[in-house]
């Protein structure tokens, strides 16, 4: 009888470190994202493995507090609460799916929105100086 050699079995790996997206950075709380140190590519989150060339060498950064308003839509929950939710580009080029504030300021695609953080909590809101 012949002693097949045991197949190796792949198992897939945690994407994230980490649920949360704020971290505490120098610059103040900013969106966590990872640089790949093989390809280049900027992702959001914290993750120990780069999403396109899988690489391991990745380092975690700051994601800039700025960006651009994509899309958005207001999600109506609950009766009359109306929660905004939009894709934003950031500076960097990530783009996010983001809660967003209008406070006073109208949402519309191409506006530059600004990082806002409320205790545990982070949004995009119409950045001051639009």
């Amino acid at each position: 009888m012949t002693v097949q050699p045991e197949a190796q079995i792949s198992a897939p790996i945690a994407d994230l470190e980490s649920d949360s997206l704020l971290g505490d950075f120098p610059e103040g709380p900013r969106l966590v994202g990872t640089l790949c140190a093989q390809c280049g590519q900027t992702m959001i989150g914290t993750r120990v493995a780069c999403s396109t060339c899988v690489s391991r060498d990745v380092s975690r950064i700051a994601l800039p507090a700025t960006g651009v308003l994509y899309s958005f839509t207001r999600l109506h929950v609950g009766g009359t609460d109306v929660r905004p939710i939009g894709y934003v580009d950031l500076d960097d080029g990530v783009r996010t799916l983001a809660d967003l504030r209008e406070d006073g300021a109208p949402l519309q695609p191409d506006v530059r929105v600004a990082l806002g953080v409320d205790g545990d909590g982070w949004f995009f809101a119409p950045a001051a100086d639009d």
